[in-house]
C-alpha cells in the first residue's frame, strides 16, 4: 500500500452561482491605447473591443484630443437637444413672469426683498436697539441720493439701523411658537394642536394690529407706498420682547410661568423697551409732516393743520404704549398665571373697548370732524364685556361638555367600566383620560351646538346687551356735563368713582321698550356673522379657550357695528 505524495492536493472545486446575478454590470469608456493594459504580453485585454475613436466635432482644433465618452461627448451638439433646452428655458422664463405678474398684485415682490437685505451685524445691533432703545440717536433713517445729489430712497436694512427688516420679525415668530411648544414639553403639557393654537394666536394679533394701524393711517389722511410693509415689520418687533420675557421669567422662577414679581418686572420692561423703539421709529410713518424732503416712495405731504398733527400723535401714543401692552400681555402669559376665564374675560374688555374707538374713529372721518374720543361710551362697553363674558364662557363649555365636537373610541378599560351605550359613563371615561378621541368631527353635535348657539344664546345676549347699555347710559345721562367738567386729568376718577352710574334716575320701561324695538333688528344682523365664526370654532377648534379668543377677535367688528348702529 502507497502513501500519497505530500505535494498532492485534493482537487479544487469552484463554486457554481446559483442564482442570476441582477446588479448591472457598469462598462466604463474605452481607455486610451497608447496605455497598455495589464496582459502577460503587454497587449490590452480592450483592443479586440474597441470602436474606433469619433471626432472631436467640427470646431475641435488641431490638438483636440479624442472623445473618451464616445458619441454622448457630442450630445449638446445635437440640434434636437438644443432646440429641447431652449423650449425648457423659454417655459421656465414663461412661468416665472407668470407667477411675478400674479403675486405682484397683492405683494411687491421687489420691494419686499428690501426688507431681507441684512447681516449679522445689522441682526445683533438691531436686537440690542430693540432691547435697549433708551440713549440711541438719531431716529431717522438715511437715504440714498440720485446722479443729481438728491434724495431718492431709504437705504436697506444692512445700510442703516433704523431701517425697518422682516428678517427679525419672522425669525422671532418661529422662535416663539417653538419656544412656547418647548416649554409646554417640559411641563408635560404639550398636544400636537398646540402649534396650531400658538401659530394662530401669534398671527391673529398681528393682523388685528395690522388692520387696526391700517385703519388708523386711513382715517387720518396718512398715504405711502411702502407703508404697509413698514408696518408689518414693526409689529413683529414685539415678539423680540415676548421671547426674552418668557425665558427668563421660565428660568427664574423654575418653570412656573410669567407669574411672581421677577417675571412681571421683566415683563414691564420689554414692555416699555418696545413702546419707546415704535414710537421713535413710526414718527416717519404716522407723522410724515415732520419730513420736508423727497423720498421717493414716501412722498412729501403737504403741513396739515395742528389739529391733524395732535391727532396723529395722540394715535401714535395710543398704538405705542395701550396696543402694545394687550398684545405683548397676550404674547407672554401662560397657564399658570390665570384660569382661562380670567384670559378670556380681560381679552374680550380690551377689544370691546379698542371697537369703541375705531367707531368713533369711523364716525369722525365720515363727518369730516376732528376726532375726539368719548371716553365714557368705551368705559361703558368694556364693563359689559366684563360682565357678559364669564357668563358666556361658562356657555360654550356647557355646549362643549354636552354636545362634544369629535367621536370618541372607548378602551378595553373603559368598555369594561362603562357599557358602550353608556353615554354618561362614556363622559366619565373620556374626563378621567382613559378614552382615545377619533379626529372625525361629529356634524350632529356641531350642528346641535350651533343651533343652540344662534338661537338661545344670542336671544339671551342681545336682551342683555340691550338692557345693559340703555340702562347704563340714562343712569350716567346726567353726569356727561361732570364728566366734561373733569377734563381728561379727572375723567378716570370720574367713571370708577361711586357716583359714575345712578340706576336710580333709569326708567326700565323706556329701557325695556327700546330693548324690545331693537331686538330682532340685532338678531337678524348677527345671523349673517356670528354662525360662520361658530362653525369655523366648532369645527376647526378644540378647546373653549381657542374658541373664546377668535370670538373675541371676531366681536371686534361686531362691536364696530353695534357702536356704530346706536350711534355711541
Amino acid at each position: 500500500m502507497q502513501r500519497a505524495a505530500y505535494g498532492r492536493s485534493p482537487p479544487l472545486h469552484h463554486p457554481v452561482p446559483q442564482h442570476v446575478s441582477t446588479v448591472p454590470q457598469l462598462r466604463s469608456p474605452p481607455p486610451p491605447t497608447s496605455q497598455p493594459q495589464g496582459g502577460y504580453d503587454g497587449s490590452s485585454p480592450y483592443q479586440q473591443q474597441q470602436a474606433p475613436t469619433p471626432s472631436a466635432g467640427p470646431n475641435a482644433g488641431p490638438n483636440a484630443g479624442p472623445n473618451v465618452f464616445g458619441q454622448y461627448g457630442n450630445f449638446m451638439n445635437d440640434p434636437a437637444a438644443q432646440l429641447a433646452s431652449q423650449f425648457g428655458q423659454t417655459a421656465f422664463r414663461q412661468g416665472q413672469e407668470y407667477i411675478e405678474q400674479n403675486v405682484n398684485r397683492f405683494v411687491n415682490v421687489s420691494a419686499l426683498k428690501h426688507y431681507f437685505i441684512v447681516t449679522n451685524s445689522y441682526v445683533i445691533t438691531k436686537l440690542f436697539l430693540v432691547l435697549f432703545p433708551w440713549r440711541h440717536k438719531p431716529w431717522t433713517r438715511r437715504q440714498a441720493t440720485d446722479p443729481s445729489g438728491q434724495a431718492a430712497w431709504y437705504l436697506p436694512p444692512r445700510d442703516d439701523i433704523n431701517s425697518p427688516d422682516m428678517y427679525i420679525p419672522v425669525m422671532s415668530v418661529v422662535t416663539y411658537i417653538f419656544l412656547q411648544a418647548l416649554i409646554s414639553g417640559l411641563k408635560g403639557q404639550f398636544q400636537p394642536e398646540l402649534f396650531g393654537y400658538i401659530a394662530t394666536t401669534a398671527l391673529v394679533a398681528v393682523f388685528v394690529e395690522i388692520l387696526g394701524l391700517k385703519l388708523g393711517c386711513y382715517l387720518l389722511s396718512i398715504s405711502g407706498a411702502s407703508q404697509l410693509l413698514d408696518l408689518v415689520a414693526y409689529s413683529g418687533y414685539k415678539f423680540v420682547g415676548a421671547i426674552v420675557t418668557i425665558t427668563v421669567a421660565e428660568i427664574v422662577n423654575g418653570g412656573k410661568g410669567t407669574g411672581g414679581w421677577i417675571g412681571w418686572a421683566v415683563f414691564i420692561y420689554t414692555f416699555l423697551a418696545n413702546s419707546l423703539f415704535l414710537m421713535r421709529s413710526l414718527k416717519y410713518v404716522l407723522l410724515p409732516e415732520n419730513n420736508n424732503d423727497n423720498r421717493g416712495p414716501m412722498q412729501t405731504h403737504p403741513l396739515d393743520s395742528r389739529a391733524k398733527k395732535n391727532q396723529r400723535t395722540q394715535f401714535l401714543f395710543f398704538y405705542s404704549y395701550v396696543v402694545q401692552l394687550f398684545f405683548m400681555w397676550l404674547l407672554c402669559r401662560s397657564a399658570a398665571m390665570a384660569p382661562p376665564i380670567v384670559t378670556a374675560t380681560v381679552q374680550t374688555a380690551i377689544i370691546s373697548a379698542f371697537s369703541n374707538v375705531l367707531a368713533q374713529a369711523i364716525t369722525a372721518h365720515q363727518s369730516s370732524t376732528p376726532l375726539t374720543i368719548d371716553w365714557i361710551p368705551v368705559f361703558q362697553y368694556a364693563l359689559f364685556s366684563l360682565l357678559s363674558t364669564p357668563p358666556n364662557f361658562l356657555w360654550q363649555d356647557f355646549l362643549e361638555s354636552a354636545f362634544p365636537a369629535y367621536h370618541v373610541s372607548p378602551t378595553r378599560e373603559a368598555v369594561a367600566s362603562a357599557a358602550a351605550s353608556d353615554d354618561a359613563g362614556l363622559d366619565d371615561e373620556a374626563a378621567a383620560g382613559r378614552i382615545v378621541v377619533e379626529p372625525k368631527l361629529n356634524k350632529r353635535n356641531t350642528a346641535v351646538k350651533t343651533l343652540l348657539d344662534q338661537t338661545a344664546g344670542a336671544a339671551v345676549n342681545t336682551v342683555l346687551y340691550s338692557l345693559f347699555m340703555h340702562g347704563i347710559r340714562q343712569g350716567m345721562a346726567h353726569h356727561y356735563a361732570a364728566a366734561a367738567a373733569a377734563g381728561r386729568e379727572g375723567l378716570g376718577f370720574f367713571l370708577v368713582g361711586r357716583d359714575a352710574v345712578r340706576y336710580e334716575g333709569v326708567e326700565w320701561a323706556s329701557v325695556w321698550a327700546k330693548a324690545s324695538g331693537e331686538f330682532w333688528g340685532l338678531v337678524q344682523a348677527g345671523w349673517r356673522f356670528w354662525p360662520f365664526v361658530s362653525l369655523v370654532n366648532y369645527v376647526f377648534l378644540t378647546s373653549v379657550q381657542a374658541r373664546s379668543l377668535v370670538g373675541a377677535f371676531a366681536g371686534l367688528g361686531w362691536g364696530i357695528y353695534l357702536s356704530l348702529m346706536t350711534g355711541q
